[in-house]
């Protein structure tokens, strides 16, 4: 009998190996352990040609995450019918010793009909409380300049931890308004804004990360490690610091920016740097205006990649304004229009 098939020890709730030998375990609950694999792969330097697991329960929500982390081989004490057909369908050897229609789960019932991945792995983050991002509320508010016509009246939105939305709008909509509300350079003349329950000037330093239409005009002696380097927590000690702004380079796809002036940079380059910036700031919410500005294809599909791994790693909430009608379909998110009944 492989190894990965042998009983697990007393306490235990997940055995991981690679082929016969073992590298992983854990003694937590649901899917705590699975999302513990994932921390431990990102540093784990060793083999992982066959990656098998003894897991004591899966239903599908395992068995998705199993299938992220590159799992070739199961065995479940305790596995659901939709468990058994998400493995089989994904080419995962799958074993057991008793098998049942579903598990008493909340989770199983609430993953039955949905079949994207990537929603499904946000979905468990968001359950599992490993989400980065803040609760957004707007309640009916307004907003006019003195002496003006209000922009908009009784708007209203809000996004859970971690959510994502589009706000579209053509110029002169209060788009850059609305930036400025959330951000508390602006009160509202009506109705309330909440983030984490607090209004805008309440908020903890380093909450917000807001990323500005990249203006080319400005100038000024800063290299791009540098800009990314003022969002560093400094408190942290030099070498994490220099691992921060590293990480945050790479991640980003700017690494080979780091020494080049900031402002001499394309406009998609320093979308990546500032992104870079929000990454070791670690902002729970990013407000991005009219990110996709002045970008030519290449660096557009990339922004969007950027965008779409930050959804799946940290699940900061992240609103972007724009009138830029394409990014509706590159990225699939929720979409508020400004102007009329702001539907």
């Amino acid at each position: 009998m492989s190894r990965y098939r042998q009983p697990l020890e007393e306490g235990l709730s997940l055995a991981v190996y690679d082929g016969e030998d073992p590298i992983f375990t854990h003694r937590g609950h649901w899917l705590h352990p699975l999302f513990a694999l994932e921390e431990f792969l990102k540093t784990y330097e060793g083999p992982r040609d066959l990656l098998s697991v003894h897991d004591s329960a899966a239903g599908k929500a395992a068995a998705v995450l199993q299938r992220r982390l590159g799992v070739r081989r199961a065995h479940i004490d305790l596995v659901s019918d939709p468990a058994v057909e998400y493995y089989r369908g994904n080419g995962i050897e799958v074993s057991w010793e008793k098998k049942i229609e579903k598990l008493a789960c909340q989770t199983e019932n609430l993953l039955k009909k949905i079949d994207d991945e990537d929603e499904i792995y946000r979905i468990l983050k968001r359950r599992a409380n490993l989400v980065r991002g803040v609760r957004v509320e707007v309640t009916e508010i307004g907003f006019s300049y003195p002496n003006s016509e209000p922009l908009f009246e009784n708007l209203s939105f809000s996004l859970p931890e971690g959510g994502r939305l589009i706000i579209q709008g053509d110029n002169g909509m209060g788009k850059t308004t609305l930036i400025n509300l959330l951000l508390g350079r602006l009160v509202p003349t009506s109705g309330t804004i909440g983030i984490d329950g607090r209004k805008p000037g309440e908020l903890p330093p380093r909450t917000i990360g807001y990323i500005k239409q990249q203006q080319t005009q400005e100038q000024f002696p800063v290299s791009a490690r540098e800009v990314v380097a003022m969002a560093v927590d400094p408190n942290l000690s030099r070498e994490r610091q220099a691992w921060e702004i590293d990480t945050a380079l790479r991640r980003t796809a700017s690494a080979h920016l780091g020494s080049r002036n900031f402002f001499s940079l394309s406009g998609g380059e320093r979308q990546r740097v500032s992104l870079a910036r929000t990454l070791c700031q670690k902002a729970r919410l990013l407000l991005l205006d009219e990110p996709t500005s002045f970008l030519d294809a290449k660096s557009r599909t990339t922004l969007v990649g950027l965008l779409h791994s930050l959804t799946l790693a940290e699940m900061p909430t992240i609103i972007i304004v724009t009138h830029d009608k394409e990014l509706e379909e590159e990225l699939g998110w929720e979409i508020l229009r400004l102007g009329g009944d702001h539907e």
